[in-house]
């Protein structure tokens, strides 16, 4: 059993959410639903909470009326065997994934603007960003001092360097670029700081380099051609990596 769907009541009939009970199941589940390297939500834990809500509200008579029966009777023998096993998220120094406020630079034909947004990290490395810029209400239930904690962020994200929207861009060749430097990085016997690497790779991408004839990293990653050439370059970098 998955540590995110433990605590609901999940049977063969469905339950209503009525009252502060209601209330707190609403909370916790996810904000918003994103398509993230196209799986919904933006993580695994968010995944299964959203789905152990369903399953708690629908009933399991419900549920299974979705797919094929057999496959159904071999997932059900699996379990009993001890044979499925649901992903858990990998334990990290820093948080798997969160939110926070970040201004985005847009450029454009016309004029380079900027706006606040909720940006999504995994691991450090921002990855998505809400696609409206983020706003500065509130509501009567979340307290007097929401307001001055809603402007603290936004005061926060002003004062964090400007994120480029390229961030966000080639995100998978970055994921495996970061997986790579950090098992270079223990091959060598050095010591593993996801945040920290992520922020070195991402000013390092965007840097113009000689060796690819002035032209940054983060240009290469669109082929398989230019990623190769992004790794050999870290590679010849080893004894210079951080860490």
């Amino acid at each position: 059993m998955n540590d995110q769907t433990q605590d609901w009541d999940i049977g063969r009939q469905g339950r209503r959410w009525t009252g502060p009970e209601g209330l707190a199941k609403l909370e916790r589940l996810p904000g918003r639903l994103e398509l993230v390297q196209g799986k919904l939500c933006l993580d695994d834990a968010e995944r299964w909470t959203l789905l152990a809500g369903l399953m708690e509200n629908m009933g399991l008579d419900e549920v299974v009326q979705f797919g094929k029966l057999e496959d159904w009777q071999q997932a059900i023998a699996a379990r009993v065997e001890g044979a499925a096993k649901p992903p858990t998220p990998a334990a990290t120094d820093v948080p798997a994934s969160h939110w926070n406020c970040r201004v985005i630079e847009f450029p454009s034909d016309e004029e380079t603007w900027c706006a606040i947004h909720e940006v999504y990290y995994e691991h450090g490395t921002p990855v998505a960003y809400s696609s409206s810029p983020a706003a500065p209400g509130w509501t009567t239930d979340d307290g007097p001092e929401a307001g001055l904690d809603r402007l603290e962020k936004f005061r926060e994200a002003l004062r964090k360097p400007v994120l480029k929207v390229s961030a966000f861009e080639h995100v998978g060749a970055k994921a495996a670029l970061l997986d790579k430097l950090g098992q270079m990085i223990e091959d060598c016997g050095g010591v593993l700081d996801r945040a920290s690497l992520s922020a070195w790779l991402e000013a390092w991408l965007a840097e113009p380099l000689p060796e690819l004839n002035g032209a940054a990293p983060v240009q290469m990653l669109g082929s398989e051609e230019g990623r190769d050439q992004v790794e050999t370059l870290l590679e010849r970098m080893r004894g210079g990596l951080p860490g």
